[in-house]
């Protein structure tokens, strides 16, 4: 039984040490600006494709599960939650505190550059076709051809550096013969009210072509992004220990100079401090490296660690990358 119990908790940490890992990714709609024309013809009115693409990469990004996906384009209502619990109606203990929202590690923005059809019908007999929405009429065969394109970029939030893009082409192809029903866009779409997560349009050969192009987008960022968290990047910190207890020490830094579990810090003793001897102006202090934190909470203005070094650290050390 005390084997078993070892490795529930054994598994337990590793699950979170694996989420600690992945990036915060947070998706903007896409800018749709180019296909309007075609979006205005496919669907019979003008939809906002580019919250639809937002939509069906954020259901898809976190069932793969190499991102933690933040939300953003509704984040106001987060923020009105926290706000809410944060008031004297909401019992204590049971809301959400104010401060915990996640910052993202990169943004994915993109450009759909492609929504079409291309459509192509043989004749088969008097009475000629004419077409719908794919529609087939008078004896005619039609193959209806979907076609998306998205252009994409992840975008560091820290330094705003393009780091990784590309682009996603989707497909689909479906012939009707005879006078077969129109196979581009359901009759239940008329008026605007599209919801492209929803199976209906998947079905739809618009939709097929849609999805292709999101699930290829999907695995071409996870190939090109490594994962890792913030904790990887360099960061310039400059705290001093705030407070020594064993193998636990507390630096007055925390959330808001950007610390995140995980991290690991230089721990270096204060020695000799060097003046202006005209005007006193402190030119630099000597310091001597002791040891390493490894941050193990964080909180907004304090963190606390574990550390392991060649000396006991004191109250009033430098800690930096």
């Amino acid at each position: 039984m005390k084997i078993r119990g070892a490795v529930v908790v054994l598994l337990a940490s590793t699950a979170v040490g694996s989420a600690q890992t992945k990036k915060a990714l947070s998706i903007d709609p896409f800018d749709y600006s180019a296909v309007m024309t075609a979006v205005q013809s496919i669907f019979g009115t003008q939809v906002n494709i580019g919250q639809g693409i937002q939509a069906m990469l954020t259901q898809r990004i976190t069932q793969d599960g190499r991102f933690t996906v933040v939300e953003r384009r509704k984040v106001n209502q987060v923020m009105h939650e926290q706000d809410f619990d944060a008031s004297n109606r909401v019992k204590r203990g049971t809301g959400a505190r104010i401060g915990q929202i996640r910052g993202a590690d990169l943004t994915l923005m993109g450009d759909i550059v492609v929504f079409g059809r291309d459509d192509r019908r043989v004749g088969g007999g008097a009475g000629g076709g004419t077409f719908g929405a794919g529609a087939v009429v008078g004896g005619y065969k039609a193959t209806g051809k979907a076609v998306v394109v998205l252009d994409y970029r992840i975008v560091d939030v820290e330094t705003s550096e393009v780091i990784a893009s590309g682009e996603a082409r989707g497909e689909s192809k479906r012939t009707s013969a005879g006078g077969g029903a129109g196979f581009w866009v359901p009759g239940g779409f008329g008026g605007g009210g599209v919801n492209m997560t929803a199976s209906n349009f998947g079905e739809t050969i618009i939709g097929e072509a849609t999805m292709d192009a999101v699930n290829k987008l999907s695995a071409d960022i996870a190939g090109k992004v490594l994962q890792g968290g913030a904790s990887d990047r360099t960061l310039d910190l400059d705290a001093l220990v705030a407070d020594v207890s064993g193998s636990t020490i507390t630096i007055n830094a925390g959330a808001a100079a950007g610390l995140q579990t995980g991290q690991t810090f230089t721990v270096y003793h204060k020695g000799k401090v060097i003046k202006d001897p005209a005007t006193g102006e402190v030119l630099d202090v000597q310091t001597t490296p002791i040891g390493q934190i490894t941050i193990t909470m964080v909180r907004d203005k304090i963190s606390m660690g574990n550390y392991n070094g060649s000396a006991t650290p004191v109250v009033g050390d430098v800690v930096r990358k």
